[in-house]
């Protein structure tokens, strides 16, 4: 796995999410199993700078671990989400991700920051005690035909109509970067 696509994924803003990045980094370490991927992404994480970013990080995790509906997924500690979990979080439980046909949409636009945010070193000790590597690599579908429908009845679902035009506009701009 190269060095420079967790690089490029680790270092994207919530503002320039790019979910063809995250399956790329996803399908690159799931074929590796859950202990070498986890060491890929620790050492990632060493690598960087005191202070860098690597927020991106938070969005491969979610996407490559599963976790038992019980223990559910950690919450993202990057301050207050511009849209609020749902309420039932079964319902979305990846949030703020959402899979719609194997393509990771990521719902929020921006946090506000509370604090100092968590680490990413946090959530990989969290899918290492917690987490089970997914099973197969993503497929994301060749067209986007019908993927922001799919997004709507999964929104509807968790939210009604709350927040619904604000996270289609957002998943949108991410579709227009798959396409493009």
């Amino acid at each position: 796995m190269s060095n420079s696509l967790l690089d490029r994924v680790s270092s994207m803003s919530v503002e320039d999410y790019n979910p063809t990045y995250v399956v790329q980094a996803v399908n690159a370490l799931q074929p590796l199993g859950t202990e070498m991927a986890l060491e890929r992404l620790d050492s990632c994480l060493e690598s960087r700078s005191a202070g860098e970013d690597t927020y991106g990080l938070f969005w491969v995790l979610r996407v490559l671990f599963e976790v038992p509906a019980e223990q559910g997924f950690p919450p993202v500690g990057l301050g207050r989400p511009n849209i609020p979990p749902p309420a039932d979080p079964e319902k979305l439980p990846r949030f703020p991700i959402v899979m719609v046909r194997e393509i990771p949409l990521l719902v929020v636009r921006g946090y506000f920051l509370l604090g100092l945010p968590e680490p990413v070193d946090a959530h990989v000790a969290y899918f290492r005690t917690h987490g089970t590597i997914r099973e197969q690599v993503l497929h994301p579908p060749a067209s986007m035909d019908g993927v922001e429908e799919e997004f709507l009845r999964l929104w509807q679902a968790a939210y009604g109509d709350a927040y619904a035009a604000e996270a289609l506009g957002t998943i949108k701009a991410q579709i227009a970067k798959i396409r493009s």
